[in-house]
């Protein structure tokens, strides 16, 4: 069977094709903008200006108040807002809640500028080197302020003096009758005799007792009425 050949028919065919590639580009291209517009139509151009919610901002972690940096923090933040007055009442509120009773009294007897003999006895490593401290900070105060427990007087100087509210100075000459009082006193006695290596006697250092210049403007402090 025989074929005729016939170049209009496949231009045809070729046109027809052609027109129906565009038609299905222009559907395709309508929905793809239409899908676009929509988007954009559901957009509220106020909420599109408008900052997150606040609950929707995750916020910084605060530090547990009872944790190292807690406390510092709170310290750092109390100390910007606080002046020389304000830190001086803290600091003297801070010290008055580490006293007991018998300390208290001990700063009371010192407050008129008095001193009080004190020694601390030691044994000896050699004749010329001490050893280690058998007593320390025994004083007469403890008779002078009338403390409840005599037998606690070294222990309250010891912590009185690691907070700096009293302090020792050298030994004082004209208490030489107090100082010989000192040394009769039982826990003296005993100490001296415990510290003693035969022929080699308990080394005795001598100081006085005296309120140091922080716990006078303490003292100061606490007997005025002015809400500290």
């Amino acid at each position: 069977m025989a074929y005729s050949y016939d170049p209009r028919a496949l231009i045809g065919r070729a046109v027809g094709a052609a027109r129906i590639g565009l038609d299905v580009y222009s559907w395709a291209e309508e929905q793809v903008v239409g899908a676009i517009r929509h988007g954009l139509d559901s957009i509220d151009p106020a909420d599109a200006l408008e900052e997150p919610a606040p609950d929707a901002v995750a916020e910084p972690a605060k530090p547990d108040p009872n944790s190292l940096n807690g406390k510092m923090t709170r310290l750092l933040d109390r100390a910007l807002d606080q002046n020389t007055k304000g830190s001086r009442a803290e600091l003297y509120h801070h010290l008055l809640d580490q006293l007991v009773a018998d300390e208290a009294r001990i700063l009371g007897a010192l407050s008129d500028g008095s001193s009080s003999p004190m020694v601390n006895v030691f044994t000896w490593l050699s004749p010329r080197v001490p050893g280690r401290a058998v007593l320390e900070n025994a004083s007469l105060i403890g008779r002078t302020a009338n403390v409840a427990l005599p037998q606690m007087v070294p222990q309250y100087v010891s912590h009185l003096l690691s907070l700096g509210l009293v302090e020792a100075r050298p030994e004082d000459p004209e208490l030489a009758t107090e100082y010989e009082v000192l040394m009769a006193e039982s826990s003296v006695l005993a100490a001296v005799k415990s510290a003693s290596r035969g022929p080699l006697a308990a080394k005795v250092e001598k100081s006085t007792l005296t309120l140091s210049s922080l716990g006078a403007s303490l003292w100061a402090a606490t007997m005025q009425d002015d809400g500290l």
